[in-house]
């Protein structure tokens, strides 16, 4: 083993949307040396930095992790991948861009289970210091300056402003700003991209950490375990170009490597479920039931709506021309398939009158999707599509450790649809998607269901389509929760419990999933954990 002669006084365990923030708050002044460790490559591909190469990025082992889970109990056992991002910006450089705070009761909730400080009022200013939003207005609760440039999407599909009509139709009412003091609505979606650029974290935070002297980014790095003296993280040690490195820490170590990487280092560093870590041969320093636990995913399913042949939709785009014509498109004014996130619009909603705020999320794009073999291809005829999901899912699944190799991807265990609470919710969301589409505004756009198609309208109809094709929207959470009853695994200042000079700071820190899409979260929840620890280094 090799030991790296220079200490650093903090260690940073992945580059991804949370570490980049750190990176560069930790650094800022100069005081702190700060290593920042990557499994994935250097985000200069056009893959990661062009909208549309999000496409590309999913199930290709030089951009994911290409994550497969176990068969999932709750709907007919079956497995999903689950791609998370491998590559500087983390799951960033490779998601859906869409820009979504959540809601203020969901970081409420999170100070009321006893987490002081991650309140909405507390969260809120972090939240302004971080945004660049182009559209913010004088009074309003979001940030004009920061360094992640927002934008609404610029020159949408009709098709997208015909959902934003059509749900208006039906009741739910445009919210130009569902990041600003209230989520309900219809709307265009906020995306991380600057004149149709993607804008990763790593974009907006970590380059210019890069610059200063006090930064160091290892990439191809492949964290093995944090390593311990006694209840004391003291470095960690990594895999690179086949050596083992061993890397100290003055000061603290701090796991950004998201909510199956996370809880996968602290159980193979003997962090974790004591009998578990001892059936996989781990030995144990410290036993913490609750690390892999509580993994919550926003479950979704498709809506897919066939388009009348004179209107042309993305679906038109996947050829020669189409892709000549939509790349000059993007050169001269970034807009067009190129710059298209995976939705463009989006809507907030309440599964019943009675919820006391928005607990479904509808995405909408003009494109849609079929099932050919195994494969996810997009139709050959216009199309459009919804996915509705549950923002505040009831179900719970677990991420454990199938042997004690840190080259051995972990054991997902998903149970999406585990809790009958969320098949009833899903099912209200399925029925007002067909209540939008039969909206006057789209009436002139759509042709027939293409999936599930009209034959599905009873309950135990619709529980059969759930089990037989929803799936994750890509948004786990939870893993590593935040709190101080037995099933937490960090404190409030996302300390390990137990165990000094490591914390853990990413999506996984989360007690219960935001409303939405968690770019947003987990890049605030770096920016929140770089306060406390600059603020602890003071002492």
């Amino acid at each position: 083993m090799t030991m790296i002669s220079e200490e650093f006084d903090f260690i940073i365990v992945g580059a991804g949307s949370a570490g980049c923030v750190i990176a560069e708050r930790l650094s800022e002044n100069g005081q702190h040396s700060v290593a920042v460790l990557e499994a994935g490559g250097l985000d200069n591909s056009l893959v990661v930095k062009i909208p549309a190469g999000a496409m590309r990025a999913a199930s290709n082992p030089d951009f994911d992790w290409c994550y497969v889970s176990q068969p999932d109990p709750s709907r007919d056992n079956r497995t999903d991948a689950w791609p998370r991002g491998k590559v500087v910006g983390g799951s960033s450089s490779t998601n859906g861009q869409l820009w979504v705070r959540g809601q203020k009761e969901d970081y409420d909730a999170w100070a009321e289970e006893g987490n002081e400080g991650w309140g909405y009022t507390d969260i809120l200013p972090y939240y302004k210091k971080i945004e660049g939003y182009a559209q913010a207005k004088a009074g309003d609760e979001r940030g004009h300056d920061g360094p992640m440039y927002i934008e609404r999407l610029r020159k949408p599909h009709l098709l997208s402003n015909a959902f934003v009509e059509a749900a208006a139709q039906t009741g739910v009412p445009s919210n130009p700003d569902y990041n600003d003091v209230e989520q309900e609505g219809a709307a265009i979606v906020q995306v991380t991209q600057k004149r149709g650029w993607r804008q990763s974290s790593a974009k907006a935070f970590l380059h210019k950490a890069l610059a200063r002297s006090n930064v160091q980014l290892i990439t191809k790095a492949q964290v093995e375990r944090v390593d311990l003296e006694g209840k004391t993280a003291t470095g960690v040690t990594f895999k690179r170009a086949g050596q083992a490195v061993r890397l100290g820490a003055r000061r603290e170590v701090i796991l950004a490597a998201g909510a199956v990487g996370s809880p996968q280092i602290l159980m193979l560093s003997g962090i974790g479920p004591g009998d578990h870590l001892r059936s996989v041969g781990v030995d144990v320093q410290q036993d913490l039931p609750g690390v892999g636990q509580n993994m919550q995913e926003h479950c979704g399913v498709w809506i897919v709506q066939q388009v009348v042949d004179s209107v042309r939709t993305v679906n038109q785009e996947y050829n020669l021309p189409g892709m000549v014509r939509n790349g000059l498109r993007f050169l001269l004014d970034g807009t067009g398939a190129a710059a298209s996130p995976p939705a463009q619009a989006t809507a907030f909603i309440r599964s019943c009158p009675d919820e006391p705020s928005p607990d479904i999320q509808v995405l909408f794009t003009p494109l849609g999707y079929t099932i050919e073999g195994q494969d996810v291809v997009p139709m050959k005829n216009p199309a459009m599509m919804c996915v509705p999901a549950v923002c505040h899912p009831e179900s719970r699944g677990e991420i454990l450790l199938k042997n004690a190799k840190a080259t051995t991807p972990p054991l997902i265990l998903p149970q999406l649809l585990g809790d009958e609470r969320d098949l009833v919710r899903l099912q209200s969301a399925c029925e007002w998607v067909r209540k939008m589409f039969n909206a006057p505004a789209m009436k002139p756009y759509a042709k027939a269901e293409q999936f599930p198609g009209e034959a599905v309208q009873t309950v135990d109809e619709w529980r059969a389509l759930f089990r037989a094709a929803a799936g994750p929207t890509y948004h786990i959470t939870g893993t590593c929760k935040m709190g101080s009853d037995q099933s937490s695994v960090v404190d409030a200042a996302l300390q390990v419990h137990g165990i000094s000079n490591l914390r853990v700071a990413d999506a996984s820190i989360m007690p219960r999933i935001t409303s939405g899409n968690t770019n947003a979260p987990s890049i605030l929840v770096g920016a929140k954990a770089a306060d406390m620890i600059a603020q602890a280094a003071k002492h």
